[in-house]
C-alpha cells in the first residue's frame, strides 16, 4: 500500500464533519430522563409508594415531592425514583416510621424514620435512587445517581 497525501483544508473539513456526526456537545446537557413505557409520573407534593403499583416501575417526579415508603417487606424488585423535574427540585424519600435505610448515604448504620434527601441545592434532572428490601429493619440503597444526603 502506498501513502496518500491529504491537504490541510481537506483534513479540517473531515474533522468538522466528524464533530457534527459525533455531536460533542452532549456532555454539556442535563442528563436525560429515560422514557419508559411503564413509568409513573408524579406531579404532586407527596406520594405514598405502594408495592402493587410502584414496584419495578420507574417513578418520575415532576415537581418537589416527598415520597413515603411502605413498611418494609421481603418482596422481589426495586423501588426506583427518578428526578424528572428541573435542576434544583427537592426530592425527599421517607421510610415508614419504624423502618430505616439499613446503611445510610454516608455509609453508617441507618436510623429509624430518617429521610434520604436530594436537596434543592444539589438536585439535577436525572438524579435517581433504587431501593430494595434490605432486612426486616429497613431498606437497602441498591444504586443512586446524583448527590444525596441523610436527614
Amino acid at each position: 500500500m502506498g501513502t496518500k497525501r491529504v491537504g490541510l483544508a481537506r483534513v479540517q473539513a473531515l474533522l468538522e464533519n466528524l464533530k457534527r456526526e459525533l455531536d460533542l456537545s452532549w456532555s454539556l446537557r442535563a442528563a436525560p430522563v429515560p422514557n419508559y413505557s411503564n413509568k409513573i409520573e408524579v406531579d404532586a407534593a407527596t406520594l405514598t409508594i405502594a408495592y402493587a403499583t410502584h414496584m419495578g416501575r420507574p417513578v418520575i417526579q415532576k415537581q418537589a415531592c416527598v415520597f413515603t415508603l411502605p413498611a418494609v417487606a421481603d418482596v422481589q424488585g426495586d423501588i426506583w425514583i427518578i428526578n424528572g423535574a428541573e435542576d434544583g427540585t427537592l426530592c425527599t424519600i421517607s421510610p415508614n416510621g419504624s423502618d430505616k435505610f439499613v446503611w445510610d448515604v454516608a455509609g453508617a448504620a441507618g436510623t429509624n424514620n430518617k429521610d434520604l434527601i436530594n436537596t434543592a441545592a444539589t438536585a439535577k434532572k436525572g438524579d435517581y435512587v433504587k431501593l430494595r428490601y434490605g432486612s426486616g429493619d429497613g431498606w437497602s440503597i441498591k444504586e443512586m445517581g446524583g448527590t444525596w444526603a441523610d436527614e
